[in-house]
């Protein structure tokens, strides 16, 4: 019964995604390229750890296109690498196929997989985290390869499309540099088509990141009765002030362009649900973006440190997602901003601002690797959405990096 239901479901989800595109396609039979395979993704309830067809919406376009596809499957997350070439240095975009879920479907103004455009803008999950920028990703390198052969290439292109990014970030990426790794090759430049223009597109591309850990502080106590506060012990008034120590501690100033590193109490939970029982323990749970003049076991050892004055039985966990990485100016940053000028006229500023992304994995490679994507401020919303005219721009300014890549290795050549 249980593997006739997941084929049923399986059956149902097909049914309800063909259905979702034909109509789209049929509103919207003038839209461009980038437009309708980015809503051809977002059809996709690909809400970590189900994909819903995409990962193999993007291999089928990428195959067509002359690149050598591998998928990977590991504990049920589904990602690809595809590379199109055969000598130079290993050019890739990187990018992941799932998205956050939607909430409440009632709340959104278009249901969040059933793609609309509204006023020149793509409507669904995903449009902009990250669906729509790796639609235009790919339609780049479609248009970029049909001029050249492979023998004709003077460097390799290459996808690295990972399927947990938001949820777990478990596999994918990280099994995906481990397979190119194996295989006996490297990465030499990398654009992770996240999300960062601020304002307007191409006024912000992201070079580095802040690292990220959390810390789970357990305060021990002894639950008792409320009115007979003496027989026990109250966490929860014991948690108040080196709280607050922590909260107020200044932490640096942050370093070589980066923000100051920052700590966020983000869950404290404790109580029994009586309103009439002392809780026997209370566990906070906090958050460090910390910047390069921090390493994590600092971080810790000052923790350690400005608990050590209050009467406290406590434990401490830590887990260490990410550090902080810096891509310095470069091959890939001056042939970014050249293309980003070209289409749209800006500057664009290098920064370092904001949460983390598979680029921390990407980094530690020798890569240089650089995050570049339409408009961020819709990311993970109700009504997320995406303007059309970017995601045409986008395209233009991915494909217009790559010619850049050609005229570098052609000349080193």
């Amino acid at each position: 019964m249980t593997c006739l239901g997941a084929r049923l479901r399986a059956l149902a989800s097909v049914l309800v995604f063909s259905v979702r595109i034909e109509d789209f396609l049929s509103m919207n039979s003038t839209c461009d390229a980038v437009t309708r395979l980015a809503a051809e993704l977002i059809a996709c309830p690909s809400v970590c750890p189900e994909d819903g067809g995409a990962q193999g919406i993007i291999a089928d376009r990428l195959k067509g296109a002359g690149f050598d596809v591998v998928g990977l499957e590991i504990d049920g997350i589904k990602s690809l690498y595809a590379v199109y070439g055969k000598s130079g240095p290993l050019v890739a975009f990187s990018g992941h196929s799932d998205v956050v879920p939607p909430g409440d479907v009632e709340a959104w103004m278009v249901h969040p997989f059933r793609p609309e455009v509204r006023e020149g803008k793509l409507y669904g999950r995903g449009a902009i985290d990250m669906k729509g920028p790796l639609a235009a990703s790919v339609i780049a390198a479609e248009r970029f390869v049909a001029g050249l052969s492979p023998d004709e290439m003077p460097f390799r292109l290459g996808f690295i499309v990972a399927g947990d990014e938001e949820v777990m970030a478990n596999h994918g990426t990280l099994d995906l540099l481990a397979h190119i790794k194996e295989s006996g090759d490297c990465l030499k430049h990398c654009i992770v088509t996240e999300s960062t223009s601020q304002k307007v597109l191409g006024d912000m591309a992201k070079i580095g990141r802040r690292g990220s850990m959390v810390g789970e502080l357990v305060i021990r106590g002894i639950q008792g009765h409320s009115a007979y506060p003496q027989l026990a012990s109250n966490p929860i008034s014991k948690a108040l002030e080196p709280l607050d120590s922590l909260a107020k501690h200044e932490w640096g100033n942050g370093v070589d362009g980066f923000p100051p590193t920052t700590l966020q109490i983000t869950n404290v939970r404790s109580g029994t649900g009586a309103a009439n029982v002392i809780p026997g323990e209370l566990t906070a749970v906090f958050n460090f973006r910390f910047s390069p003049e921090f390493t994590a076991e600092a971080l810790q050892a000052k923790v350690t440190t400005l608990l050590k004055p209050f009467d406290l039985e406590y434990s401490l966990k830590w887990s260490c997602d990410a550090h902080p990485f810096l891509t310095q100016e470069g091959t890939l940053s001056g042939i970014l901003a050249k293309a980003i000028k070209t289409k749209t006229g800006l500057d664009t500023e290098f920064s370092t601002s904001g949460g983390t992304s598979d680029a921390r994995f990407i980094a530690p490679t020798g890569a240089e690797v650089i995050e570049f994507g339409t408009l961020s401020g819709m990311c993970h919303q109700v009504d997320e959405h995406v303007s059309v005219a970017d995601l045409q721009a986008l395209a233009s300014i991915y494909e217009l990096v790559l010619d850049g890549f050609v005229d570098e290795y052609r000349a080193i050549k």
